[in-house]
């Protein structure tokens, strides 16, 4: 078994690039960070893979996203059974018919913050929907290399349905909150955001929601503090721009968590327990319009 798991890993290290191995990464429903140790090294990631698949049992779930990318390479030596169900070792879906093709030309953006638990569930709903038959458009994957970051975050504004992974770390970040306020500066807002909440994000009480109020209104007296401590006010490009940013936020935040928090978002362990399938429906509905 020792020489399979070897022989496999020759396999996985000579059939995928650094890029591609982070996409099966998502594949899988992993989150890229705390699997791969040295991003970029095609080596060490597939041997980072592979040994985090083993450690949870899936590799059968491993070799069959492989053998879907590669359908060339023969993995029954290396202990392949096929027609197993891809992802982290779950049950197929419920039973759901594949979208209309028009519906698949559609975009679906999602909106979240990198890393930790937000990464993880967004990973999570992208294996859900590509299952389904619609692909997430998301910023690690779609942007691309020199892509404009402001006018991406723009066009996930005026999207037609965006899925919003709400954290605390999304309501304290600047990137986040531009996109979320982009979304309400569109018409519809409500019709056409779909939020998984996670436990973090404090928006349910009020005394919370003031703490973020007041977190903006610290970073716009921060900033204005600093620009006044330099002798001349000319040049300062995308500074002035971020105060701008700021002051925006902060006029919409308490307006933008009054409606999440009155919104049936349902729990992200419920989200994941159903396997997405009431977001799953609810998104699909928006795009039939």
């Amino acid at each position: 078994m020792a020489d399979n798991y070897n022989l496999f890993f020759k396999e996985l290290r000579g059939s995928f690039s650094a890029i591609e191995l982070d996409e099966l990464c998502l594949e899988l429903g992993y989150d890229g960070g705390e699997v791969f140790s040295q991003p970029g090294n095609v080596s060490r990631m597939a041997q980072d893979l592979q040994g985090f698949a083993k450690r949870r049992g899936q590799e059968q779930q491993l070799m069959t996203a492989v053998a879907t990318l590669r359908p060339h390479l023969d993995l029954t030596p290396y202990g392949y059974k096929p027609n197993l169900p891809p992802g982290p070792g779950r049950p197929p879906l419920p039973n759901t018919l594949p979208p209309p093709p028009a519906l698949r030309e559609k975009k679906v953006f999602v909106s979240y913050a990198w890393g930790g638990d937000s990464e993880n569930i967004v990973n999570q709903i992208d294996q859900s929907f590509k299952e389904r038959g619609i692909a997430l458009v998301r910023d690690k994957r779609d942007l691309g290399f020199k892509g404009l970051i402001r006018e991406f975050m723009q066009e996930i504004g005026a999207g037609q349905a965006i899925v919003v992974v709400l954290s605390d770390k999304y309501l304290r970040s600047k990137n986040c909150m531009f996109e979320l306020v982009e979304i309400a500066n569109h018409n519809n807002f409500y019709a056409r955001i779909f939020p998984v909440v996670l436990p973090d994000a404090k928006i349910y009480d009020a005394i919370d929601r003031i703490e973020y109020i007041k977190y903006w209104d610290d970073k716009i007296r921060q900033l204005n503090e600093a620009m006044k401590s330099i002798d001349s006010q000319a040049y300062l490009q995308g500074i002035r721009e971020d105060v701008d940013l700021y002051t925006r936020i902060r006029n919409t935040i308490a307006g933008l968590m009054d409606i999440l928090q009155n919104m049936n978002t349902l729990t992200a362990d419920m989200h994941q327990a159903s396997q997405f399938e009431e977001l799953y429906t609810a998104v699909e509905q928006k795009l039939v319009e």
